[in-house]
């Protein structure tokens, strides 16, 4: 095995190093790594910075959403769980290269943007809901950067997390409550994407 630490040079990937066991030499592998992270910063260079960091909000408002809608104390771990997981697992399993940029990039502020929601949260629990609809309807906007394939794997990324954050905990006996259903409607509807 031949660890390389590529990170300082590529800021898109993650912070530890990679172990790699390949058959070229090390400046062949770094020209490789090198054609790969443009395409991915690309996409990146698309958005603006308050665009990108929606993008990146979403995910967490939604769940966050979710949560509030049919409050569990004690499946409140179980989708805080599905909310920290869910958003890579299904981003690896869309094979979305943008999804993967998005979900690499909040994996590394995964705390701190669980934090910001929760805070808007408890300061306007009764707009929360309403904000986090109009973010949705908003990002349609944002999403005519990328490629319509792209625009449609965000968009049923954004819903299955809700999805997973709602199926993750039993209320009153059934996976998914009511109130979670509506939730999940006026976002399908925000998004522009049916159920």
């Amino acid at each position: 095995m031949l660890p390389i630490a590529v990170y300082p040079r590529f800021p898109w990937l993650s912070r530890k190093a990679l172990y790699i066991d390949i058959d070229i030499d090390n400046e062949d592998f770094l020209q490789l790594i090198e054609r790969i992270g443009d395409r991915w910063m690309g996409i990146r260079e698309n958005f603006a910075d308050e665009e990108w960091k929606n993008l990146l909000r979403i995910p967490y408002a939604v769940s966050i959403t979710v949560m509030a809608a049919a409050p569990s104390f004690l499946g409140a771990f179980s989708e805080t769980k599905s909310m920290i997981i869910e958003p890579a697992n299904l981003a690896a399993s869309s094979g979305s290269g943008f999804l993967g940029l998005l979900s690499a990039d909040m994996q590394s502020k995964t705390r701190d943007s669980i934090k910001e929601q929760q805070d808007l949260l408890m300061h306007d629990r009764e707009g929360f809901r309403s904000k986090t609809i109009g973010a949705c309807k908003s990002v349609t906007t944002t999403l005519s950067k990328t490629t319509p394939e792209d625009a449609i794997a965000y968009k049923k990324w954004v819903l299955a997390i809700g999805q997973k954050v709602a199926e993750a905990a039993k209320e009153h006996g059934v996976a998914l409550s009511e109130p979670e259903e509506a939730v999940l409607s006026e976002i399908c509807a925000a998004i522009g994407i049916s159920a």
